[in-house]
């Protein structure tokens, strides 16, 4: 496995199709149109930060534009339908997959999920995504039941 850039690959407009909801925050570090964004595991309220899938804490969903730290962002919420990128350029996925943030140097962006608690949980892609490419994922709840877990 290689991780992606993510200054190389977060040069897209997110594109959503349909917005759900979505919510005012505070960046807690840079982030970029697009990553997958996350709490940080040190609790601080209203600040997210591109999720890395290991140290922080509850994802919210994805950054619809980019902003500094300390700058407010809008993130695209649950029911969202919204582009998400793969954070392996080897590993495909197919539709209906649920995704999780990847837990690689490529943060913001999404892997297969692994994880059985659901903590790191994205989404359902919606259509078949490449090795390092980008594809339409419904953002789902961190805490949506699947498999029977």
């Amino acid at each position: 496995m290689a991780d992606v850039d993510p200054a190389t690959v977060f040069v897209y407009e997110p594109n959503p199709t349909y917005i759900a909801e979505t919510s005012d925050f505070i960046a807690g570090s840079t982030i970029l149109a697009g990553q997958v964004v996350a709490f940080a595991g040190t609790g601080v309220a209203w600040s997210v930060n591109p999720c890395n899938g290991v140290s922080t804490a509850a994802v919210v969903g994805v950054a619809l534009h980019g902003a500094a730290t300390g700058a407010h962002v809008a993130i695209a919420g649950p029911g969202s339908v919204i582009l998400v990128q793969n954070g392996d350029d080897t590993a495909t996925l197919e539709a209906g997959d649920i995704v999780q943030a990847a837990a690689t140097a490529a943060l913001g962006c999404v892997t297969a999920e692994t994880d059985a608690t659901a903590h790191y949980q994205v989404g359902i892609l919606l259509e078949a995504m490449t090795a390092g490419g980008s594809a339409y994922a419904l953002l789902t709840p961190h805490h949506y039941i699947n498999e029977g877990v």
